[in-house]
């Protein structure tokens, strides 16, 4: 087995489940609980992007994705971050990126 790298924390299956499924079990203020869909694809060992489809964020909302990561990252000692944006279809769904600092950047 190889050794972790928290660089490349989503080879990892056992983090990558745990992390999808406290992201899948969070609770949106306006929406409750969201069905996760893979967008573009599925994992890479630096990166993944869910499709949230469409839906309005509050600031609790973020308080608590923050927390899901926080809690993350010091247990696997990783330093996964996420961002949210619309996707490039004009279906307004709305795209989170969850990634390390590893991760390719996309612009476009």
């Amino acid at each position: 087995m190889a050794k972790f790298n928290p660089l490349e924390p989503f080879r990892s299956e056992k983090l990558f489940r745990e992390l999808l499924r406290s992201i899948e079990n969070f609770d949106f203020k306006l929406y409750g609980k969201r069905r996760m869909k893979f967008y573009r694809g599925y994992k890479s060992k630096y990166e993944f992007d869910l499709n949230l489809g469409v839906m309005h964020f509050t600031a609790v909302d973020f308080e608590g994705i923050d927390e899901i990561f926080k809690r993350t990252n010091a247990k696997w000692g990783t330093e996964i971050t996420f961002c949210i944006y619309p996707a490039k279809e004009r279906n307004r769904n709305m795209i989170m990126n969850v990634r390390s600092p590893k991760a390719p950047f996309e612009i476009g």
